[in-house]
Formats: structure tokens, sequence, C-alpha cells
């Protein structure tokens, strides 16, 4: 087991609360093997800002400690909380007022977490960026490693990719895809020789372990092209659904339409053209891509219908009653994350500010509860409707998935036949496309 000492009771809750937003938030997926007790070194990608140590610790299975930059130790909000979480401050040249010569501190308490047998989290990009490719590493992370393997305390490696659907969405899908642990043993004789050639090496094995964790495409251009890609591939092959499978494909997906466009930029724009005819068909008849295939049953159909109208009949109002009684702090929520500087930073904003926002609403309606009924009711009031917050959100949820597969049944029933076989013919040709392509990689 680790011989660390256990964190603070305060830095414990606190991370139990970050992890309990960021997985309201988005819809979290882990993926991978467990940490390895001991002595440990995440390095992980950083396109979300102040929510990434969130993720990370909210999926690690064990406590880590983050390397952050040294201006969040400065703020009057901030500080309090990462200094609380146990960070380590990093001094960045980019920062304002930055002292990068404090940086020997910070390898000091990073060295002697690692004796401890700690587990340290840092982000080796150095930024947080929405370009969605893996950025230059810097050194640091594969410095730290030998320094403490050539003391004595041997360190794994661990990289991390945190794979999202859509950066910015409440309630969109993130994969947190965990890699097999590795080390530098072998670099650590040529480290006390060379140190800046060793530390290189180490640092493009890093690289290159995490690129195997990643779909590299834009948010904002190639990834939403890459997902709907995905989906249609996956409803034409019947491939299976596991999360690790899936960001596989996609990998295949974004790197087939970089080489495609860059080397058949006609073969390219024709899948394109294929695949937007097909989309249009399909929206028509308002089918999705495994509309074309469902087979539902006259008795199968009643079972469903049963089944969901019982549960309509709890989940319905209970879902309806939370949208109305949340509606002002949901709304203010989204005007507060407008404000946010830049595309990686809204998640951030919605979850800061959707915390203090329900905070305030709560409160509020407790406060009004308490003053026209009395403090029994306050209470009870500020005690439920945390509660009915998030049974609300995960009946609305559940009412919506079961109002889409009507919908489907529905549309499939209205479909000519004809119609349906063209589609999955269209479907199939695009496949067979992707098919050829991802022979073309490997």
């Amino acid at each position: 087991m680790s011989a660390s000492a256990p964190p603070p009771a305060g830095s414990r809750l606190l991370w139990r609360l970050a992890g309990f937003a960021v997985r309201v938030y988005y819809r979290v997926t882990r993926v991978g093997p467990e940490l390895p007790d001991g002595a440990l070194v995440l390095v992980a990608n950083h396109p979300n800002a102040l929510l990434d140590p969130s993720l990370i610790q909210a999926t690690a299975g064990r406590t880590v400690r983050f390397l952050a930059k040294s201006t969040l130790f400065q703020g009057q909000v901030l500080s309090p909380l990462i200094r609380r979480s146990g960070a380590i401050p990093v001094y960045r040249k980019i920062d304002s007022g930055g002292d990068t010569s404090r940086n020997v501190e910070t390898f000091a308490s990073v060295q002697q977490a690692l004796a401890a047998g700690e587990a340290i989290c840092l982000f080796p990009e150095g930024i947080s960026h929405v370009s969605g490719r893996l950025e230059s590493l810097r050194t640091g992370a594969a410095r730290m490693v030998l320094t403490s393997t050539a003391a004595g305390h041997p360190v794994a490696i661990v990289p991390v990719g945190l794979n999202f659907d859509r950066l910015p969405l409440f309630r969109s899908r993130l994969v947190a895809l965990f890699g097999p642990a590795f080390d530098g043993t072998d670099l650590v004789e040529r480290f006390r020789d060379e140190p800046q050639e060793a530390a290189r090496e180490l640092t493009d094995r890093i690289a290159d372990q995490m690129r195997r964790l990643l779909v590299e495409a834009n948010p904002r251009g190639d990834l939403p092209l890459v997902a709907r890609i995905d989906r249609l591939y996956a409803s034409a092959r019947g491939v299976s659904r596991d999360p690790a499978e899936k960001v596989r494909r996609r990998q295949l997906i974004a790197q087939g339409i970089d080489r495609l466009r860059e080397e058949d930029p006609a073969r390219y724009e024709s899948v394109l053209e294929d695949l937007r005819l097909y989309d249009e068909q399909r929206r028509a008849f308002g089918l999705r891509d495994n509309d074309l295939d469902r087979r539902m049953p006259p008795p199968e159909v009643a079972k469903f219908l049963a089944r969901e109208g019982l549960r309509a009949a709890v989940l319905l109002p209970l879902a309806l009653v939370s949208v109305v009684c949340f509606a002002p702090a949901y709304w203010l929520t989204w005007i507060f994350s407008r404000w946010a500087p830049d595309l990686q930073s809204r998640a951030t904003w919605q979850v800061g500010g959707g915390v203090v926002v329900y905070g305030v609403w709560i409160g509020v309606l407790a406060g009004v509860a308490g003053s026209l009924c009395g403090p029994g009711w306050g209470l009870g009031v500020g005690v439920t409707l945390p509660l009915l917050a998030f049974a609300g959100l995960m009946a609305f949820e559940q009412q919506t998935s079961a109002w889409r597969l009507i919908r489907a049944f529905l549309a499939s029933r209205q479909t000519p036949l004809r119609a349906r076989a063209s589609l999955r013919r269209q479907r199939a040709a695009i496949a067979d496309v992707l098919d050829q392509v991802r022979e073309w990689l490997e």
C-alpha cells in the first residue's frame, strides 16, 4: 500500500464535493486499469481549465495532488480552496509576476511527496487549450520522475486522456481513459550524465503514450464530424459500445479525415456530400441511425408503453416540478457562463457559477418558506431542494430517453419500407468507405 500520509479531512471533503459537481455536469465514464500503489505521476491533457483536476480526482481511485500555476494561490476566492486541496504551486514565465526561480521549491515539494509514496498529477502541455491536439510537452514531469528514481524512489507514470464529446455542454459525455503504467528506469544512468537529453527522451515517450489515449480533433471543427461518422459507423456495423473501443474508432476516424482531406480532397468532399444527403433524407423522416434497424413487435410495444406509462406517472411530475422550481437558477447560471473568456473556461464557469447560484436560490426559497410557514418548514425546504434538483435531473433524462424511443417507433412505422431500405444502403456505402480508409491507415 502507499506509504503516504492520509490527506487532511478538509481536502478529502473538498475533492468529494468537486467530484460530485463534475459528475453532475458531465456523464463520466472511466476506462483503464486501476492506479498502482506507491509513488506515481499522472500526466493528462488539459482542455478544460480548472475542471480537469476535479475530473482526474473523481476518476483516479486514490488521492492525487496537483501542480497548479502560482497565480491560483494568490486570489481571494480560489486561493483557500487551492491550498486546502494539497496543490503544489508552479511558477511560470507566462504568468504575471511569476518568479521561476521558486520552482526549486516546487521540485523539492514534489520530491518529498514522491518519496512518501504519494500520487502527483500535472498537465505537461503547460496550459489549458482547446486546439483538440496534444501540444508540445514540457520536460518537467520527466525530470521529476527521473530525479526521484535516481534518488532511490522509483516512480510509475500513468498517462490519462480526457475525451469530451462536447466540451462545454451540460450533461455531455466524457471518457477518462487511463493508460498502463510505465517508468523511466532505463534512463536513470543517462540522466546523471545527460539530464536534458534523458528528460527529453522520456518526455517523448510520455507524449506517445498520451496520444494513444486521445481523439485529436478540433472541438469546433472536426470533432463533431468525427462523432457523427462514428455514430453512423457504429449503427451500420453493430460494433461494440465499449468506451475504449469508441475512443479507438474515433482516433482512426480523425486520422482518416486528416489524411483523406490532405491526400485525396475530391474523395473527402464526396464522402461529406454522401453524408449530407443521407442525413437530409434521414431527418426528413424523423429517424436516427439506429432507427433504420429497429424492430418492435406489437407485444413488445405494449409492454414498453405500459412500463413507461407507470414510470411517467411518477417521474414526469417530479421532472416538471424540478424544471419549474430551478428554471431561474438554470437560466442565471447559463447567463453567467457566457461571460467566460474562452471555450476551455466555459464549463468551469458553469460549474462554479452553478454551485453559487443554485446555493443562493435554494437559500432564498428556504428563507421564504421559513418566513411564511415557520423555521421548520424553512429547514425542510433547504434540505429537500438539493435532493429534488438531483432527482429531477435524473427523472428528466429518463423521460427524455423514453420519449425518444416512442418518437423513433412512430417515425419508423410511418416511414415506407422502400425509403428505409434506401437509407440503409446509403449508410452501408458510407461505412464501406470508412472501412477502406481504416485499412489504408492500418
